[in-house]
């Protein structure tokens, strides 16, 4: 159930249950919050970013810890650079991922960071000759215990991935087809991660073993066109979106396996000629994601992984949530490994 960075409202939806019993759905928005970008696996953190000023863009981060109500605003500057201040907690909510400003140069620019509560932001570095087109580096995921990070890095334009951990510093991915790499997700102990090179047409799907810094591309060719966002707490399954050549001509939600190889989600999408987008699996197999067709989204749940995609909204209507009125449900990227 690892993450990927990811506009989204800041609503929480939880699904609740046990053996032989109704299952129900609530909501729970979450106040003054942009976007919510990430969830810890027992619920009770959530992070992401706050919308201060009422520009509808990210100004600061912040940590919300439900059981005890505390709300903990993780302030980094880093929009005064276009970043995004939180996109990751780790799994007990002592560590979050996200960008702060890099200042030794005279055209400022973010880098990657991690917070805590004792030290607050330490910055994470760059790889070699990153400059300011349009950062030094960004953090994309951390692992379950906050040990380890993986996002990008600079050289002049073109993104290289990269994966860091205090022994370690910050160490460069292989770079794969044509640069423009990024590590977007990664699996709970950080031993792999994923996201996408520059293909031949376009991004292209792609992969790390985070031991050997070695990477692999779905197609060797570069050609295949998509990207992973997401990945299981193993890392045995990696989700995202891929040009299959189906018939409505858009990308389809797909799931991979090394077994089973590329796996189309139900029919790809859920609204036809709308692009499928995969993010999140539970431990039941139950997938989630959404469809995006220009700025429109719509999001959809793949109840145990198997058959169509349904209408997120329908699907927690039929469980006894009521869904505020004139509100969509449009991005679900974020499931807790129970699927609740």
């Amino acid at each position: 159930m690892r993450r990927s960075k990811q506009s989204g409202l800041g609503i929480a939806l939880w699904i609740a249950g046990v053996a032989g019993a109704q299952v129900s759905a609530t909501f729970e928005f979450i106040p003054g919050v942009l976007l919510a970008n990430d969830l810890t696996p027992d619920g009770r953190f959530v992070a992401g970013s706050l919308d201060t000023d009422g520009n509808l863009f990210p100004d600061d981060g912040y940590r919300w810890d439900r059981w005890t109500g505390a709300f903990t605003v993780i302030s980094s500057l880093a929009i005064a650079t276009g970043g995004d201040a939180v996109v990751a907690v780790a799994d007990d909510g002592s560590v979050v991922v996200g960008e702060i400003p890099e200042t030794s140069i005279e055209d400022y620019s973010n880098q990657a960071a991690k917070w805590t509560d004792e030290d607050g932001w330490v910055g994470l570095g760059w790889l070699p000759n990153a400059g300011v087109c349009p950062s030094r580096s960004d953090a994309y995921e951390v692992s379950a215990d906050g040990s380890a990070v993986v996002g990008w890095s600079w050289d002049g334009c073109s993104g290289r991935g990269f994966r860091w951990t205090a022994a370690t510093g910050m160490q460069q991915l292989q770079n794969l087809a044509r640069g423009a790499n990024r590590a977007s997700v990664c699996s709970a102990d950080g031993s792999v991660s994923a996201g996408f090179a520059q293909g031949t047409f376009n991004r292209t799907p792609a992969m790390w073993n985070g031991a050997t810094l070695e990477g692999t591309l779905l197609d060797a060719t570069g050609d295949a066109q998509g990207q992973w966002h997401g990945i299981s707490n193993d890392g045995q399954i990696v989700l995202g979106t891929l040009y299959t050549g189906a018939p409505d001509g858009v990308y389809d939600a797909v799931k991979w396996t090394a077994g089973g190889g590329v796996q189309v989600l139900g029919n790809g999408s859920l609204i036809n000629g709308w692009a499928g987008h995969a993010f999140d699996i539970a431990d039941n197999g139950t997938i989630v994601g959404f469809d995006m067709l220009l700025g429109n989204r719509r999001a959809w749940i793949q109840p145990h992984g198997t058959g169509p995609l349904v209408l997120l909204k329908d699907y927690v209507t039929a469980l006894g949530a009521t869904v505020p009125g004139g509100l969509n449900l449009d991005v679900a990227r974020r499931f807790r490994p129970t699927g609740a």
